[in-house]
C-alpha cells in the first residue's frame, strides 16, 4: 500500500512537471508549437506570398526552401541556432536547436507555424538528436530555464523580424552612424 502511494505520488508530480512547460503546445500533437494568425488588409495572397519568400531568403540567407506551393500558398524553411547551457555549475555545453517555420497565405492574413523543434549536444553530434519536448523533460531546473529563456528569445526574434517585413514589405536596414 505504500510503494502505490508513493508510486501515484510520484506519477502526479513528474505529470505536473511535463505539463508545466514556457513553451505553446499544440494540443493535438503536443508538441511545441507557435502559431499565430497576422492580418494584413488589403494585401492579396500573392503579395504576402512573394513578401514571405523575399523574407525567408533574406532571414535565412538562402533561396531553397522545404516547401514552396503557390497552388496552396504556403512556403516553409527549416533552420537552426546554438544555445548554451550551464552543467557542472561552471562549464558551457553547445547545443542546436532547429526548427520548422511555415508561412500560409490568405488574401488579407498570413499565418505563422513554427514547429518540429529537435535538440542535440553539439559535441554528440546530430545522430542524437531528440525532439525538444523530450530533452526538455530531462533537463534540470537551471537547464531548463536557460533553454526555454533562449528558445523563446530566438522564436521572438523571428516573429518579430517576419512581421515587420511583412507589413512593409522592405527590409530593415542598419544606420551606421
Amino acid at each position: 500500500m505504500k510503494q502505490l502511494f508513493l508510486t501515484l505520488i510520484l506519477t502526479v508530480i513528474v505529470l505536473q512537471t511535463q505539463a508545466q512547460t514556457p513553451f505553446p503546445m499544440d494540443q493535438t500533437t503536443n508538441r511545441i508549437t507557435w502559431q499565430e494568425t497576422v492580418p494584413l488588409d488589403s494585401i492579396t495572397k500573392d503579395e504576402m506570398y512573394e513578401r514571405c519568400k523575399r523574407w525567408l531568403a533574406h532571414y535565412y540567407k538562402t533561396t531553397s526552401f522545404d516547401v514552396d506551393n503557390k497552388a496552396i500558398y504556403t512556403v516553409s524553411k527549416t533552420d537552426a541556432f546554438t544555445i548554451s547551457l550551464t552543467y557542472d555549475f561552471k562549464y558551457k555545453s553547445q547545443n542546436h536547436v532547429s526548427y520548422t517555420i511555415t508561412l500560409n497565405q490568405k488574401d488579407g492574413k498570413y499565418r505563422i507555424t513554427i514547429t518540429d523543434f529537435k535538440f542535440y549536444n553539439v559535441q554528440s553530434g546530430p545522430k542524437t538528436q531528440i525532439a525538444l519536448e523530450t530533452a526538455y523533460a530531462k533537463m534540470t531546473g537551471t537547464n531548463k530555464s536557460e533553454t526555454s529563456s533562449q528558445v523563446v528569445k530566438e522564436v521572438n526574434t523571428v516573429l518579430t523580424d517576419l512581421k515587420t517585413y511583412m507589413k512593409t514589405g522592405a527590409v530593415k536596414t542598419q544606420d551606421d552612424w
